[in-house]
């Protein structure tokens, strides 16, 4: 095992020389054992399908073998030979032709791991009444639909300053805080057709041609300019303790005297915020409102699980008569991440949440959505699940997987050091962008060891979508074979 493994741990510097107790010089790698690698197991079941009964019977009686007679006598004459003075087992062929059959064949093996693909499982519920037992069919969710945790909904803006340039487009001066200035570009972008680099760059830059906001021509529009952008949050009330974020109290004031309280027990939380019923921090000192719990920031991201209702049980409707939705809760963990080619073909992605899957798996329509944006040209290619199998280019040693016979079990040895499984995926989208954080795990792997210098080699992760360009999906049964190529059911 150590072979198979130390000329890529020796290029990362991870190895080391030790001395025996017999005074021999022996390079080995730092902090690893055979354990580390799920071909440990292949080889254990080696050694015991060479093992004979009759040398376990030997060894059994090794020290008492002056006792059990010719017995044991005939196992050593058969079964054992003098090597060097010493007593070895006879190798079922020579033991180095065994160790480069071995090698060879530990080399080849794609270890397999179950993805969890099961959304619901069918259940018969029977209900037992006067007139029989009635059977129906329900769908359980295999997990959690969504976090304990329940959130509010408020709005809060978003304030940025803009330069006035080729890049203030239409949308952008529609979130001017000014009316005044918010007209007057608006006028200047009219007058070039929308095209922002023409109306605001070159000789319609402001500094050469102002855009005056009156008529005397004193006032005129600044370089930079306040946009307000308003964004939905989700709050959640916590107990003021010392695990409490005060960073992210939503109050500004609550959380300046929270800080001052912070201060007062020079910033040890436990001694500030504990026994509160006999040290109270006040809201309000002279009425006597004392703080005990306050709302923090929760997620950007959440689905409301119904809508409000009002004593008499009837739905609440806001302003624009539409009912108000409430009790928010962030959704559990992804099922998997959808890849799309875009009409451009640059790589997309879109995560559906366990909420989601479960939900179109209850409606009775496939859980991956082929379809997602299709009207838009896009072009669905895979799915991303925990556990699923992928092959990585590799632009040290050249290996492009799609010029490769993937199925081809004599292409195993070069296909094993670019086999990575699916350790994790997130997704979480930010406004217009995305942020994301894939993990692969390498098949051999057994231990999560996420040692920067073991990166690309025990472990890949992966932040943006041009790295996962030209990976290609397999699908690898019990047996460690690929029996399937890209998307399969």
């Amino acid at each position: 095992m150590k072979e198979l493994n130390f000329e890529k741990y020796e290029k990362l510097g991870l190895t080391e020389i030790v001395e025996d107790r017999d005074g021999r010089k022996i390079k080995r790698i730092k902090d690893w054992t055979k354990r580390n690698d799920h071909r440990h197991h292949a080889m254990d079941a080696l050694a015991i399908a060479f093992t004979k009964p009759s040398y376990i019977q030997y060894l059994n009686n090794l020290n008492a073998r002056s006792n059990k007679g010719d017995s044991i006598y005939a196992i050593e004459n058969k079964e054992l030979h003098y090597e060097e003075g010493k007593l070895r087992f006879n190798a079922p062929i020579p033991v180095n032709e065994f160790r480069a059959e071995a090698k060879r064949h530990l080399s080849a093996i794609l270890v397999s791991i179950k993805a969890k693909n099961k959304v619901m499982t069918q259940n018969v519920n029977k209900i037992k009444t006067k007139h029989g037992i009635i059977k129906k069919i329900q769908l359980t969710p295999r997990g959690p639909l969504h976090n304990e945790t329940i959130y509010g909904t408020k709005m809060r803006p978003i304030i940025k300053m803009v330069k006035v340039g080729a890049a203030l487009d239409e949308a952008t001066i529609n979130k001017v805080n000014s009316p005044a200035i918010r007209e007057a570009l608006l006028k200047r972008l009219n007058e070039y057709s929308g095209n922002a680099k023409k109306a605001f760059t070159g000789k319609n830059i402001l500094e050469k041609n102002p855009i005056y906001l009156n008529a005397e021509r004193t006032k005129t529009v600044p370089a930079l300019v306040k946009t307000v952008e308003w964004e939905s949050f989700h709050p959640t009330r916590k107990l003021i303790d010392k695990d409490l974020n005060v960073d992210k109290v939503v109050d500004k004031g609550i959380r300046n005297i929270l800080k001052a309280r912070l201060e007062e027990f020079n910033g040890d939380a436990k001694k500030a915020f504990s026994n509160l019923e006999e040290n109270p921090i006040y809201l309000d000192q002279t009425k006597k409102i004392a703080l005990k719990r306050v709302s923090i920031e929760g997620v950007l991201s959440a689905i409301p699980l119904h809508t409000l209702k009002n004593q008499a049980g009837k739905p609440i409707t806001g302003k624009d008569g539409k009912p108000v939705l409430g009790n928010y809760v962030q959704t559990s963990n992804n099922h998997h991440i959808a890849f799309y080619y875009d009409e451009d073909g640059n790589l997309q992605d879109n995560a559906v949440s366990f909420f989601e899957a479960a939900e179109r798996k209850s409606q009775g329509i496939s859980v991956i959505d082929k379809d997602y944006n299709r009207d838009k040209g896009w072009r669905f290619l895979f799915t991303m699940k925990q556990n699923e199998y992928f092959v990585f280019p590799n632009e040290a040693t050249g290996f492009i997987p799609s010029e490769v016979d993937l199925t081809d079990e004599a292409n195993y040895g070069i296909i094993s050091p670019n086999l990575y499984r699916v350790q994790k995926v997130s997704r979480i989208d930010k406004g217009t962008s995305a942020s994301r954080d894939y993990w692969f795990r390498h098949h051999l792997e057994t231990i999560l060891n996420d040692d920067a210098k073991l990166k690309n080699l025990a472990f890949k992760r992966i932040r943006g979508l041009l790295e996962l360009k030209d990976i290609i999906k397999v699908r690898i049964n019990s047996t460690g074979k690929i029996v399937a190529v890209g998307e399969y059911d």
